[in-house]
């Protein structure tokens, strides 16, 4: 994880200094779309992030909490009903909160998926009409050149970042499996009372 910082750290520094470098060569409307993308794509950085770890969530059934904690279940009175048939509704219970919980979260990755897919392909298109050839009396090739190794160190460094928030979430797992096991809802064993009337009978 050490080195993981380390590589962040540096290919941010990189980033940085490929910034400043594109930023003395663009040309004016290279500058303004730059300026254009930056919101763009750190809101994509942000979701694709969000994405990529609920995808990591499905792939280690760890819903986030929200989803979590929905839990259906009431109490059975076995005073009443038998123990195999209150064991039978606990289990009932228990396979609807699961149901629940894998068609919310499967609604929620792909609300995620979507609004990825968008923004990627804005980015993508806005990124593929990048002036590339002389505009106004200024020669966009270097320009252009700047932008692209600014634009890859960027992503990069964003890849980076997810994959270190991904090995947080593997972590949070194994922390969870150690101090969380799943309780099972067992119907405990019912001694019925024969009453003091029976009692007095004897």
């Amino acid at each position: 994880m050490a080195q993981s910082r380390i590589q962040l750290a540096k290919v941010q520094m990189e980033e940085y200094k490929a910034l400043e470098d594109f930023e003395q060569i663009a040309s004016p409307a290279q500058w303004s779309i730059h300026l254009v993308l930056k919101p763009k794509i750190k809101n994509w950085s942000t979701k694709n992030k969000n994405y990529q770890i609920l995808s990591k969530r499905v792939e280690l059934d760890m819903p986030p909490k929200f989803i979590e904690k929905v839990d259906f279940s009431f109490k059975v009175d076995e005073s009443i009903i038998s123990q195999d048939e209150a064991q039978a509704t606990y289990n009932e219970m228990r396979q609807i909160t699961k149901e629940f919980r894998t068609q919310a979260m499967k609604l929620y990755v792909q609300s995620a998926a979507r609004e990825n897919e968008i923004l990627s392909n804005e980015i993508t298109g806005i990124v593929e009409r990048f002036p590339q050839e002389n505009d106004d009396g200024f020669d966009a090739e270097p320009g252009f050149a700047a932008f692209k190794q600014y634009h890859e160190l960027r992503q990069k460094r964003m890849k980076l970042e997810t994959e270190q928030s991904m090995h947080f979430l593997f972590e949070q797992q194994v922390e969870g499996d150690t101090n969380n096991p799943e309780e099972e809802i067992i119907a405990p064993t019912v001694i019925r009372s024969l009453g003091e009337d029976f009692l007095l009978q004897q």
